[in-house]
């Protein structure tokens, strides 16, 4: 993107910045659930990655990139952060630090990279699933409790998340990394009937009525809904209605041994619908 640039902090004062970006994305009352300066510090000494996008002087992304193993992926990176300001959002500032973290962990042999997001959140998909070629097959449950800094964007709702495997080494992914410009609206070729209902309702708000678990295809395609966030802020009890009902439907699902594959953010007359397509376990 034009006039943006990212690097590596490293700095005190950097840190500082990143820890009010942090407080402004996420709504905090307080610095209560902010990462600390000492940690950014030590997971920059340690072999991590803590990522500052800028605009001129400004921070308006940042990302932090924690080192990790296990027996099964050896040496693996997780991505525990990734915030963007509020007035440059929607504009390619995540994808953008994605693309550095992308050529960063390739230079250093990672072969994987994982983070959680929230399976509701459209925006959130679109970037993780469609563009970058992530997958999921775990739904993790109130992952993060409630916020200690009083967050105004997520205070009152499980914060439940997927756990998002990003497997860069996969075809999949270096395909998708080579054709970022993929528009948004995305029309697939299979079959778009959801095995959920979604409906409007009286402040025509969309509401998930029923689902049903369907075991005799490979592929199916769940709805989510066009702006999960606005639902959060007008209406408290129908967010999270969503969120105990899709969080059974995932759960469902996933036991069942499908993976969230791709997502589609697909035009409407003069608004979007959001769909996650889902196929029986093949990726690795």
């Amino acid at each position: 993107m034009s006039g943006l640039f990212i690097k590596t902090l490293h700095k005190i004062a950097e840190f500082y910045d990143f820890i009010e970006l942090q407080k402004i994305v996420w709504r905090l009352k307080d610095y209560g659930d902010c990462v600390p300066s000492h940690m950014l510090m030590a997971v920059s000494e340690s072999g991590g990655l803590i990522l500052g996008c800028y605009s001129g002087d400004q921070l308006v992304g940042c990302a932090m990139i924690i080192p990790a193993y296990s027996q099964i992926d050896g040496f693996y990176h997780h991505s525990h952060i990734l915030g963007v300001h509020p007035d440059w959002q929607h504009k390619g500032v995540g994808l953008e630090i994605k693309k550095e973290h992308y050529t960063r962990a390739q230079a250093l042999g990672v072969k994987k990279v994982t983070w959680t997001f929230d399976p509701l959140l459209g925006p959130n998909a679109n970037l993780n699933i469609a563009k970058i070629g992530g997958i999921a097959r775990q739904y993790r449950v109130d992952v993060y409790g409630d916020l200690m800094g009083g967050s105004e964007l997520v205070s009152g709702i499980p914060s439940d998340r997927f756990w998002l495997e990003w497997l860069i080494s996969e075809n999949r992914v270096i395909e998708r990394m080579k054709d970022l410009e993929k528009p948004e609206s995305v029309q697939p070729e299979q079959d778009l009937e959801p095995v959920n209902k979604v409906s409007a309702d009286e402040n025509n708000l969309q509401k998930m009525e029923s689902y049903i678990l369907v075991n005799d295809k490979d592929r199916v395609v769940v709805e989510i809904p066009s702006d999960y966030q606005k639902i959060y802020d007008t209406d408290k009890d129908l967010a999270m209605d969503w969120r105990l009902k899709s969080r059974d439907m995932f759960r469902e699902y996933f036991k069942e041994g499908f993976i969230i594959v791709d997502f589609y953010k697909v035009s409407k007359e003069n608004t979007w619908q959001n769909y996650y397509l889902l196929e029986k376990g093949t990726e690795k």
